[in-house]
């Protein structure tokens, strides 16, 4: 069965000598982890301009970019480019729509701008390494390394905060140099009782490292069932408070959907269970159970993060008589919303369907649905990455949400079947079979 996207080269050169093979594949390498890097303990650095600030996140995808294609690993992944180039029409045919029959025209160019930029690298894939190194199983242990040393640190953050209480524990970010700080505006120190939730130290938000905490215990359930990592990932999950990395463990928990899907959703709640019921005084527990009960309240983040942006869809989509299929135009969720009636937040399925309307919506999610057709990484982690992406915050125009997508799933090589630290294609394919990568679950071992 042939893969869904298809690459096309962007050059022809004959293959490098071994020593230069290895030397551009260490400067790929470290290229990708410090964008890994960027999206997790690097959240709140970039390069401030004063009215705008260039996220980390979003200067690092593009460095790698630029190291694939002068180590001639960098590739067109086909259908995407095609998905690309539509949705862009469709932004841009949506704020020329807008500027001329809108009454009141609120679109950002600045905004169609950013979205260019952000989902231009969605349309590159990297060619596989000709050193037969398994990039896929790589950039997952790579990532499950970078995400214990945040575990650590946000327990080590949250148990320090019982000895002593410094103004950097939660927040660092005043001691950033002001050139060098990220983007603003995040609700960083979120108290919980007498105490306050871990961010784990480096994150700018808690749900944000509770939602890497969620993945990464993911990632080793699905992958490399190292119980220490387990357990680590999960009381950091713990200590956050969150509902957002509980949400995803529960979505990740759903795939792949049949009869064991019941089985573990149980064991889950049964060991959940036991964890309340023996440390839930001790940790406070009981307010993170709390929080289902938000959804109620129109005060709460549960009601303005997940119900009231139905209510801003259902109150503005049919406005225009264009308003349907193409949107208000891009960067007008806020300033169009009746923000003033009641607060919203403006989750990615939102903001597509209020700036760029069902066809911009269908346009976007297919390709950012596309990048996750990876089917030797296991359907659970794909679901989780698509659904936080669609539901779980506003996240089209977010570098570190897209970027960590991308660089995990949907800039791994697509032609190819990863075996143990080898690739096997073409010819090759008949050969004797080596160990597995978790990565490959087509791999069926021969009884012996």
């Amino acid at each position: 069965m042939h893969s869904l996207a298809t690459t096309a080269p962007f050059d022809a050169q004959a293959p490098l000598d071994a020593a230069s093979t290895r030397h551009q594949g260490r400067a790929l390498r470290g290229a990708i982890v410090f964008l890994l890097l960027s999206t997790t303990v690097l959240q709140r650095f970039g390069l401030n301009f004063g009215s705008y600030s260039a996220n980390v996140t979003l200067l690092a995808m593009f460095g790698v970019l630029g190291v694939a294609l002068a180590s001639s690993r960098l590739s067109f992944a086909v259908e995407r480019v095609f998905l690309y180039v539509l949705c862009i029409a469709i932004a841009a045919a949506s704020m020329l729509t807008n500027l001329n029959f809108s009454q009141i025209d609120r679109s950002s160019f600045s905004s169609l701008l950013l979205l260019v930029v952000m989902f231009l690298p969605f349309v590159f894939v990297l060619k596989p390494d000709p050193t037969g190194r398994n990039d896929a199983d790589w950039v997952m242990r790579c990532f499950s390394n970078i995400a214990l040393f945040c575990a650590f640190a946000g327990i080590a953050q949250f148990f320090a905060q019982f000895v002593m209480k410094p103004p950097w524990l939660f927040d660092f970010t005043e001691s950033i140099p002001y050139i060098l700080r990220g983007p603003s505006g995040f609700n960083t120190v979120i108290p919980v009782g007498s105490l306050f939730k871990s961010n784990g130290f480096f994150f700018r938000e808690p749900s944000g490292f509770s939602f890497t905490m969620a993945f990464a215990l993911l990632v080793e359930v699905a992958l490399y069932k190292r119980l220490p990592r387990i357990g680590a990932f999960a009381l950091a999950l713990l200590l956050t408070y969150s509902g957002t990395g509980i949400l995803a463990l529960f979505i990740g928990l759903l795939f792949p959907l049949g009869l064991r899907t019941v089985l573990r959703l149980g064991a889950v709640a049964l060991v959940g269970g036991l964890v309340v019921v023996a440390l839930g005084d001790v940790l406070n527990l009981s307010f993170t159970l709390g929080r289902v009960g938000e959804f109620g309240s129109e005060r709460s983040s549960a009601y303005i993060r997940y119900i009231a942006p139905f209510r801003v869809i259902a109150d503005t989509m049919m406005s225009d008589a264009w308003s349907f299929w193409l949107g208000h135009g891009p960067g007008t969720i806020y300033r169009l919303g009746p923000s003033s009636s009641y607060d919203f937040h403006d989750p990615t399925w939102a903001k597509l369907l209020f700036e760029y309307g069902v066809l911009g919506f269908v346009a976007f999610v297919a390709l950012f649905a596309t990048a996750l057709y990876r089917p030797r990484v296991p359907q659970q982690l794909r679901a989780v990455l698509f659904f936080s992406w669609l539901l779980m915050g506003g996240h089209l125009l977010t570098p570190e949400n897209n970027y960590f997508t991308l660089t995990l799933v949907g800039l791994m090589p697509l032609v190819g079947l990863a075996l143990g630290r080898r690739v096997v294609t073409g010819a090759s394919a008949d050969a004797d079979p080596v160990p597995s990568s978790p990565l490959d679950p087509t791999t069926v071992s021969k009884p012996s």
